[in-house]
């Protein structure tokens, strides 16, 4: 198994003749459950008969090559104002994908990899300037990162689930109906670290006591209720999550729950191997939801059974028991420990 991130050491090489640093390190990033294979370039940067920022005396260039991310440092001057951003490439099945980003959308985890990086400098006695560079600059990201949430469209709460965040937009109406901003791609990516590519719309319509789920699915994905009301359970399936089995529920739609709380809207982002399940309150139910990836046969195998006495969902104070709705294949889906085997 591999160390997480608080245990893992790098493996430093160096050309200390150019000032030039690489620093490896293989660890499972217990936060969201994700092996980590991270590589960081460090090299002074010379002036030869050219010019150079002030603002970027060392090259940065960080590698994931779990996930094919690529991250490079750089100075532009937009509108006058020269500013550090971060050059990203994502390789993937369709070629090779690239943006830039401003500092507060970088992902969290790189932060704290840039930090780390900077007191490894200093503890190895390499030119003092590359370790205070760094930790400038991870105190820079964080500075914008916040500045960044303050001016979020929706309030995004965390929740008790790595990866699971519930976001709550305002609804706005008149005599005609109501509009809402569901969400913004780029910010779920501020929020999460998790580069979030739509590559398939679904939706489903559903009767009043239906229970779909738990389902466990390879891809992550943004779920709304368009119409009706729906709670929402879900359960991390991820067995090197430091949130794994750990359960939230979570009201979607528009209406009045059980004991009486209004419900006006709503999502939620999902990472993979987090389960998902929704029963349906109201009379019927339109669910809609964005995917990262396209749909396979072999993902319809992984379940969890929401009946699970282990579990202990109370299902009947949403719905009687009696009007509960469930197909075949949900009653037939293992129990978590039944399934949490097929991970081993």
């Amino acid at each position: 198994m591999k160390k997480n991130i608080n245990d893992a050491v790098y493996e430093v090489a160096e050309m200390s003749e150019s000032k030039r640093y690489w620093f490896r390190r293989e660890f499972c990033d217990l936060r969201y459950g994700n092996d980590r294979l991270v590589i960081i370039s460090v090299e002074k940067m010379t002036n030869k008969g050219g010019s150079y920022s002030q603002k970027l005396p060392w090259s940065l260039k960080i590698e994931e090559r779990r996930s094919q991310q690529y991250w490079n440092l750089m100075a532009m001057s937009i509108d006058g104002e020269e500013k550090l951003y971060f050059e990203r490439f994502v390789r993937g099945k369709k070629g090779e994908k690239d943006d830039i980003l401003d500092l507060g959308f970088l992902p969290e985890w790189i932060i704290e990899e840039i930090r780390q990086v900077g007191i490894e400098m200093e503890q190895r006695g390499y030119d003092r300037g590359g370790s205070e560079f760094l930790k400038k600059l991870a105190d820079e990201i964080v500075t914008e990162k916040e500045a960044v949430r303050s001016k979020l469209t929706a309030k995004v709460e965390e929740t008790k689930i790595r990866g699971l965040f519930h976001i709550l937009s305002q609804t706005r109406g008149d005599d005609r109906g109501s509009f809402r901003e569901v969400v913004r791609f780029p910010e779920i990516e501020l929020l999460t670290g998790y580069d979030f590519v739509g590559k398939q719309v679904n939706h489903s319509y559903s009767i009043y006591g239906t229970l779909r789920g738990l389902h466990v699915e390879p891809w992550a994905k943004l779920v709304t209720v368009i119409s009706g009301l729906a709670v929402c359970v879900l359960l991390d399936c991820r067995s090197k999550s430091r949130t794994y089995g750990k359960m939230e529920t979570i009201y979607l739609g528009f209406g009045k729950t059980p004991d009486g709380q209004q419900i006006n809207g709503g999502a939620i982002f999902v990472e993979p191997g987090i389960a998902n399940s929704f029963m349906v309150l109201s009379e019927k139910l339109d669910y809609a939801y964005v995917v990262d990836d396209l749909w396979r046969p072999d993902t319809a195998t992984f379940a969890v059974n929401p009946f699970d006495e282990k579990l202990a969902i109370s299902w009947e104070k949403y719905v009687p028991m009696d009007k509960i709705i469930r197909s075949e294949r949900d009653m037939k889906s293992p129990s978590f420990k039944e399934f949490s085997e097929t991970l081993k």
